[in-house]
Parts: structure tokens; sequence; C-alpha cells
């Protein structure tokens, strides 16, 4: 439309130019006839004035100029018939004093005509400069306010809300938009950005989708770690029970070897039969218990577990990940280790320890908000492990009696979690030890001898 309009204002001003142009170019043909008039009459008003000619010659060749000039001047033709029927009303010689009026007139008169179609010409071409001066500005003016609102409506603006939209998408809005009137340039570019959004809240759908069955994967195989580390725990303790059973066994099969051999010689020497019946039973009896406790003996016997390669960074990281999702959000566990750090130990045996530790400092924090800092150092090529928590600490009997088995300062506890991290310590060359802090935090180092 724009374009249109344009062209409509050019052309008609290339029309009126152009008619201006053709009406000039005749006023010019009719000012050069006329100058050439002017000249022709010039000399014939000569001629006339002049008394050499006679009197016929003189009508002749008026009436000839008369007949040769059509488009002369109405002024003009007027005089010159007046000076026509002069000629024909006087006899014998013309009298000056009655012509030379006349023939002033008659110039006077073909040079107004002349001015007149020169004013004309000058008015046609002033006007001429002004349309080709004022059309064109008005033109351009007309374009530059008609494009500044085209642009600001149909482009400027556009872009400026798409601008605003795109902000917003950075920030995180996933409302497409309507393009609106748009110029059809900038319309494809709306388009993209609507099929941009929509694939965003497609991705970001599909994103929670894939998060929430993540989780749902991350908290059953949690849940099904923790029974299995529950289960070990168990399973630790009924160790420790079996230590305990195969050291009572073995402290109650030397006395009974002893009351065996005993009962062997009494039998041998004593002659009442029936007293020697009755021991025979004793025997009998004595040995079968000294053969259930060797049998308890061979199955207290445990196969250690092999030890591997691995960063111990990671290894922690990952339990305490698993930790968070069971245990209270005000209860925050912190790591404190070298990223780097390579140790060959039994992996799952040290899990059962550490775990232990960890668990043992959430309980005594309770339902509080509290931290449980792990922290890892090397010394003396030893590995460190310490285990603070913001909880109670030890109570001064605790940590008078020391770590023993059956022996717990919690109001529940079995007292064979520490026994069990002090017993595999002990397997791989270190030791367990607690205290008390200055600040009063309860403290649980786990030393170990490692191989890199």
């Amino acid at each position: 439309m724009i374009g249109l309009l344009l062209g409509v204002l050019a052309l008609s001003e290339l029309v009126a130019l152009s008619g201006m142009s053709w009406k000039n170019l005749q006023r010019i043909d009719r000012l050069k006839q006329e100058i050439v008039q002017s000249h022709q009459l010039e000399q014939l008003l000569f001629i006339l004035q002049d008394q050499t000619p006679s009197k016929p010659d003189k009508q002749k060749l008026l009436q000839a100029f008369l007949h040769n000039q059509p488009q002369i001047p109405d002024e003009t033709r007027i005089l010159l018939e007046q000076l026509q029927n002069i000629l024909s009303h006087q006899a014998g010689r013309i009298d000056k004093n009655t012509i030379l009026p006349v023939l002033h007139k008659t110039l006077s008169a073909q040079l107004k005509a002349e001015e007149s179609l020169l004013d004309k010409i000058y008015a046609n071409n002033e006007l001429e400069l002004k349309l080709a001066i004022l059309v064109p500005t008005g033109v351009v003016l007309l374009f530059l306010l008609v494009g500044r609102f085209y642009f600001k409506r149909f482009v400027t603006e556009p872009i400026n809300n798409l601008e605003r939209l795109l902000t917003r998408l950075a920030e995180g809005s996933r409302q497409p938009v309507e393009p609106g009137k748009t110029d059809p340039a900038i319309k494809a570019l709306f388009d993209s950005y609507n099929r941009l959004v929509n694939r965003l809240r497609e991705l970001e759908q599909e994103h929670r989708q894939h998060t929430a069955s993540l989780e749902q994967e991350v908290r059953q195989a949690t849940h099904s770690l923790l029974e299995q580390s529950h289960s070990l725990a168990r399973a630790e303790r009924l160790a420790a029970v079996g230590e305990l059973a195969a050291s009572a066994a073995h402290e109650l099969r030397n006395p009974l070897a002893g009351i065996q051999v005993a009962l062997e010689n009494m039998c041998q020497d004593c002659q009442d039969r029936d007293m020697c019946e009755r021991l025979q039973l004793v025997h009998n009896e004595i040995k079968r218990l000294t053969g259930r406790l060797n049998d308890l003996l061979v199955y207290s016997r445990q196969q250690p577990e092999q030890p591997t390669h691995f960063i111990l960074y990671d290894w922690i990281k990952d339990l305490i990940t698993l930790l968070n999702y069971q245990i209270d959000e005000k209860i925050h566990i912190k790591l404190e280790c070298d990223p780097d750090i390579d140790v060959f130990l039994p992996k799952n045996e040290l899990r059962q320890a550490l775990l232990n530790l960890i668990l043992n400092a959430i309980q005594s924090i309770g339902s509080q908000a509290g931290t449980v800092t792990v922290r890892v150092n090397i010394e003396n090529k030893q590995l460190i492990i310490d285990v603070l928590d913001t909880g109670a600490g030890f109570s001064d009997e605790f940590l008078q009696q020391g770590i023993r088995p059956f022996a717990s300062h919690k109001k529940h506890g079995t007292g064979l979690g520490l026994p069990m991290v002090l017993r595999f310590a002990r397997a791989h060359g270190g030791d367990l030890s607690v205290w008390n802090t200055e600040q009063g935090l309860a403290c649980v180092r786990l030393t170990l001898s490692y191989l890199q």
C-alpha cells in the first residue's frame, strides 16, 4: 500500500510536470513566432512610414502580412486593419501625423503581447520549479512519516516485544505469544519463537518426568541399600555375638577336656559296675558337649573380604548421598576429604564401619538441627577418619569404661556397633578411639593402615 501510494504520487507529479513542460514548449514556440512576427511587423511599419514606396504597394504589403500571419494578437490585428483603412481612405501621399500614432500603438500592442506571453512562461516555469521542489519534498516527508509509523507499528514494537519475551524466557517464563499484525518478514521470527517455547515446555515436562522417575528409582535403591545395611548390621551384631560365644566355647573346652580325661581315669579305676556305668554316661555327655563346642568354633571362623583400590572421596560422597534421603532435613552431613586419596581396603567392611559411626552421630543429634562432620586425613602412612557431631557428646562413664561389647551409651543401644568397628580397625592394623572436644562435641577416630 505504501509503495502504491508513493507510486501514484510520483506518477501524478511526473504527469503534472510533463504537462507544464509541454505547455511551456508551446508558449516558447509561440514566443518564437511572435518574435518573428515582431521583426516582420517592424519591417512593415518602417516601410509604411517611408514615403518612397507607393501607396498601392504599401496596401498590398499590409494585406499580405495580415493574410500570412493568422495568429496575430487581436489588438495588433485591429490596429493593422485600422492602418489598412487609413491607407485606403487617404488620397495621394500618406499623412505621417495620422499613421505614426497608429504605428506606435501597433508596436506597443505587439510588445505588450510578447511581454504577456513571457510572463505566462515565467509564471509556469516558477510553478514548475515549486512543484519540482515541494512535491518531492512532501513525498519524502510523507514517506518518512508513514515509514516511521509503519516501522514503529509493525517492526519496532514487535521486535521490542520479542526482546521482552526473550528476557522472560531467560528468566524461566515459557509463555508463547500471538504474533498479531506484524510485518511478514518478522512473522517467521515470532513463529520460530513460539516453536522454541513449545519445544522448551515439552523438554521441561520430559525433564520433570525423568527427574521424578530417577528420584523414585534412587529412593527405591536407597531403601534397598539401607535395608541391606541394616541386614549387614544385624549380621555384624550376630558375628560379634558369635565371636563372644566362640571365645566362651574356647574357654569352656579346656576344662571340659580335663573333666573328660578325669572321668576316663575314674572309669578305669572304678570297681563298682553301677558307678562305672554312671560315670560312662557323664563321660558321653561331656564328650557330646565338647563336640558341640568344637562345631561352634568351626562355624565362628570368618572369611575375610579381599581389599581393593578405590577413591575414598567418591565412595564416602555416595554413602552420604544415600544417607541424605533418610535423615531429617535439619541434619547436615559435611565431608572434608582430599578428592585424590586412593586406598586399598575392603569396601564393604569399611562401609559398614563408617555407616555405624555416622548413624551413631545422627542418633546423638536426635530431632534437633545439627551437623555431622566426616574428616579424612593421612598421617604417618595411616588413614585417619574422624566423625564429629553437634550432639550431647559422650558421657564420662562411657569414656572411662571404653569400648566394650554390650556396653552402650544410648538408651536402646545393643553395645555391639562400636566393638564391631574396633574389631575391623584392629584387623587392619588400626584402632578406634572416642573423646569429647573442647567444645563438648563427640568425636570418634578410626585409624587404619592402608596401601596405595
